[in-house]
């Protein structure tokens, strides 16, 4: 239930621009009565149609879509279902209509009275997107019939018999309203939304998929419930399964649910508006508060369909990757702005793409936007050559490869081409991909990056007009006569991530050289392998006092002795790999991912990062200044505002001044450190502190034969004796006294309110199950919390509310939370709403339903995040570190699924009061 941006598409991963299309989110709600709801017909059994990649293609008698991506070796199941409806759908005066009614659709049916909370009774993690072209509802779960058949039924019913009612509209208004005021809070998101609306003179594509303020606030139930019948229908609905399950079974359900739906005699409508050929040059200027200069740049393209597109995209690529590319080269590098890129592709209709800049404070902004227009519309660019070409084909071949390994993913990328006309035009892409030329690349450039189909963001009159025709796409069947079948990745095995079975799995040693090793081996789709590393060093309080601690992780991307920054990235390429390395003050942490073949070669090429950095002077000036620029760009926003506002709060109570660890500092303080920042600094803390000294290893998946061998002779002999020794820090208790701050954040739509309480807590504590329970019925999981439901589905006051626990497995410095964001001129509704649901919770406590509901979500989520490898490679790390096995897991599993409703009351009412919080509040109060 989210938005996001109306024209803006990200450069650097390519799956995210070949989706470009997708722009938005949001909830749904229901009509009176059904419409053509279900008759006692016999049934209709889904037809196949193609298969390809995997995937197969069936249609019911009534126009309904069905895609399957059967793998029996998931342990989840994603139901998608995607209606071909969206922004560009909406006539003047309904704009954002297509996005409201999908927060209505969660609103319930005559049958399904509470869709979020029978979603959280089953584990179901659950959401809705909108975009200008499409809607789409999903559904993820742990593979189960009867949960598959519980979302099939709803999602049935709910094409025909939602409620969209006067009542539900007067809350969930408000809600989305405040989805709006955060998204006005986003400087780039406004700049690209005010970009959009002055490129579209006439297209939907000019309008935010949420909509203004006032259609918000002012849209008839009766217009939303004339849409509601007029797109949701089997005919314009493609339904979208991927995961485990039983395909025949599968069919047979979709059969009974789905095939009784009649097919309305109307035809669905479709938008028929086409923009004209801009005219010249359109500028728009922003003017807020907060934030740091932007530049955007966009232009006309055809619709997603049109065989430009492909070279469209490679010439992003080839303009943003780092550090190959000329926008980065140029702009980045010699410090002119501290990010840049380029991307987007048309939707269904011909669209925009784009090139930003991100300058810092003391840009001069003309000359940032001159050199970005003359490169982007290659008046100074250099010719690109065919290494550059290589590398972004190998990069599409790895996204490809990357895609086929995960079928809920890929069904999901698939479904925001669905409203494009096929589905297959993914597969598509991804051939026609490595075809582009470096004349084809010239040739796009040529057509459509020119200055009079350019809007950067206003109106300037011109000595001639020239206009730039976009070419209409072929028929898609054109387009798709030649499409041959997509690459077959490894299969992966079914593998129960249970704790005991995980333990089965799990091998731990300890090295020659005392490097703990613990593997999981487990066989992925596509052969998937993750490494973790933790390193460990030194003492709380001396390594505190050291600058550039965080620097050393981030300049080890820059490269090595053995890899400039661009052979580093190479490498990774053709290895198919990833590596990220974090570091801080008292360690650093390294991730690897790659596949059974290629992870050693790559954990050579990390070797190589780790113990022979350049740690160059022209990189981490640039990356100082971007961090720089990052905080000042903060200072005005209303979590910072907030947290300036309650810092002495806490630094009295706890006793601490300016040096001491746990002391906040100030936005000042921290620019100011960031300041005195010298390489010399991070260079010192590398040679000081950075070894293997104390190291543990991580890795699960497709393990390859020699690991343990290869560990201990890359890493082995990587030893400082004269390092400080890791000492780990136990934080203590400190009781915080209760207080009020309401801060003013100046032209911000959306305000933020936080209630902090400390606890003395740890989560190895007796009560600590019990309360996290308790804590998750009040204000976790989804919509179903007792927050969620008074604050936003009942008086629709927030977009976002809940409330968190914290405690560490050392220490007893634990803390609760309640967090939310509302309109300025609702602070206090919002915090009496908000006290009077803790009094409740306190005086009532919790309700037998309500603790199973929380069980089955929590222990849920733990099965479904241990089925993922890199989640599984962190708990492996976090295990090693606390000298335990899998057993533990299954113990905590145990010990919170024995948790009475007494004991639940018992732990809340022990720990949580409500006249020991520090309510801190931020926004443009009057």
């Amino acid at each position: 239930m989210r938005v996001s941006l109306n024209g803006w598409r990200s450069a650097a991963p390519l799956v995210a621009v070949l989706l470009s299309l997708a722009l938005g989110t949001a909830q749904a709600q229901l009509l009176p009565k059904a419409h053509h709801a279900p008759t006692a017909s016999a049934v209709a059994q889904p037809t196949p149609v193609r298969e390809l990649g995997g995937i197969e293609e069936y249609r019911l008698p009534n126009g309904l879509q069905i895609l399957l991506f059967p793998d029996a070796t998931q342990t989840t199941t994603t139901v998608n279902i995607t209606y071909r409806v969206g922004s560009r759908h909406e006539a003047p005066g309904e704009y954002g209509m297509a996005h409201l009614l999908e927060h209505l659709l969660f609103k319930g049916t005559p049958r399904q009275t509470d869709i979020p909370g029978a979603m959280a009774q089953r584990g179901v993690r659950f959401n809705g997107t909108t975009t200008v072209d499409r809607t789409n509802y999903f559904a993820s779960f742990n593979a189960n019939a009867d949960t598959l058949a519980f979302v099939l039924d709803l999602e049935a019913d709910r094409m025909v018999n939602s409620r969209v009612a006067k009542a539900d509209l007067d809350t969930e208004m408000t809600v989305v309203r405040n989805e709006f005021e955060r998204g006005e809070n986003q400087p780039f998101a406004v700049l690209s939304q005010r970009v959009n609306a002055a490129a579209f003179a006439w297209h939907p594509y000019g309008h935010a998929t949420i909509g203004p303020r006032s259609d918000i606030e002012n849209v008839p139930i009766e217009k939303l419930q004339a849409f509601y019948k007029r797109y949701y229908r089997p005919d314009n609905a493609t339904l979208l399964i991927a995961g485990a399950f039983d395909k025949a079974a599968t069919l047979a359900l979709i059969g009974r649910q789905f095939g009784p739906i009649a097919r309305p005699a109307a035809p669905v409508p479709r938008p028929y508006t086409v923009e004209p050929a801009q005219d010249g040059e359109r500028t728009v200027v922003v003017h807020r508060v907060g934030g740091q200069p932007l530049l955007l740049a966009s232009y006309h393209v055809p619709a997603i369909t049109h065989p430009d597109t492909p070279a469209l995209m490679v010439y992003g690529l080839l303009m943003s990757l780092q550090p190959s590319g000329q926008l980065y080269k140029q702009l980045v590098e010699p410090k002119l702005a501290v990010a840049a890129g380029m991307g987007g592709v048309g939707g269904v209709d011909p669209n925009l793409s784009s090139a930003f800049a991100v300058l810092p404070p003391d840009a001069d902004v003309a000359k940032v936007e001159g050199l970005l227009l003359d490169l982007v519309e290659g008046r100074k660019a250099q010719p690109f050559d065919e290494s550059e070409l290589t590398r972004v084909r190998d990069i599409a071949v790895n996204s490809y490869r990357q895609q086929m390994k995960n079928p809920e993913a890929l069904i999901q990328q698939i479904s925001g081409l669905i409203a494009a006309g096929d589905w297959r035009l993914l597969f598509q892409l991804m051939e026609d991909i490595p075809k582009v030329t470096l004349a084809d690349v010239e040739r796009v450039r040529a057509a459509y990056f020119r200055p009079a189909n350019r809007t950067l963001g206003r109106y300037l009159p011109a000595a001639a007009v020239e206009r730039v025709e976009i070419p209409a796409a072929p028929p898609l069947e054109q387009r798709l006569a030649e499409l041959k079948g997509p690459p077959k990745v490894e299969e992966g095995e079914p593998l129960d991530p249970v704790p005991a079975v995980l333990e089965g799995r799990t091998k731990r040693q300890t090295l020659a050289s005392g490097i703990a090793l613990h593997t999981l081996q487990k066989q992925t789709r596509g052969n998937s392998v993750v490494l973790r590393m933790q390193l460990r060093w030194g003492e709380r309080d001396a390594t505190f006092a050291r600058h550039g601690t965080d620097m050393v992780g981030r300049l080890m991307g820059e490269g090595s002795a053995g890899y400039t920054k661009q052979q580093l990235q190479d490498a990774l390429i053709k290895l198919r790999a990833s590596l990220n390395v974090v570091s801080g003050d008292q360690g650093a942490t390294v991730y690897l991912s790659a596949e059974r073949d290629t992870l050693l070669p790559a954990l050579r090429v990390a070797a190589d990062v780790l113990r022979r950095p350049t740690l160059p002077q022209g990189d981490f000036e640039r990356l100082q200044k971007a961090a720089i620029a990052g905080l000042q760009a903060s200072r005005k926003e209303p979590e910072t505002v907030r947290r300036e506002a309650t810092r002495g709060h806490y630094n009295a109570a706890r006793g601490v001044g300016p040096g001491h660890p746990d002391y906040v500092r100030s936005l000042d303080d921290t620019i100011h450190d960031v300041q005195a920042t010298t390489l010399d600094d991070v260079k010192r803390f590398y040679a000081d502190y950075w070894s293997a000294n104390e190291a543990q290893v991580s890795v699960v998946g497709a393990l390859p034969d020699g690991l343990a061998a290869e560990v201990e002779q890359l890493f082995g002999d990587w030893k400082k004796p004269a390092a400080p020794k890791f000492v780990r820090h136990i934080p203590q208790h400190v009781a915080i006294p209760p207080a009020r701050f309401d801060a003013i954040a100046r032209d911000k739509a959306n305000a933020i309110v936080r209630l902090q309480q400390a606890l003395a807590l740890n989560s190895e504590d007796a009560d600590y199950p019990a309360l996290e329970l308790a804590v998750h019925i009040f204000g976790g999981g989804g919509l179903e919390s007792r927050l969620s439901e008074r604050v936003r589905q009942k008086e629709g006051l927030t977009y976002g509310i809940g409330a968190s626990l914290a405690a560490g497995f050392w220490g007893n410095d634990g803390s609760f939370a309640i967090q939310a964001s509302y309109a300025p001129d609702k602070r206090e509704p919002v915090i009496a709403a908000i006290q009077q649901e803790l009094a409740r919770m306190t005086a009532d406590g919790v309700t037998a339903a309500e603790l199973a509901r929380a069980k089955k979500d929590i222990l849920e989520g733990r099965k479904q995040a241990r089925a993922e490898t890199g989640a599984l490679a962190g708990g492996l790390t976090g295990m090693a570190e606390r000298g335990e096995t899998w057993a533990q897991a299954q113990k905590r599993d145990e010990a919170l699924a024995a948790v009475t409703v007494e004991q639940a009351n018992a732990a809340w009412r022990a720990h949580i009061r409500a006249g020991d919080l520090v309510i801190s509040t931020a926004g443009d109060f009057k």
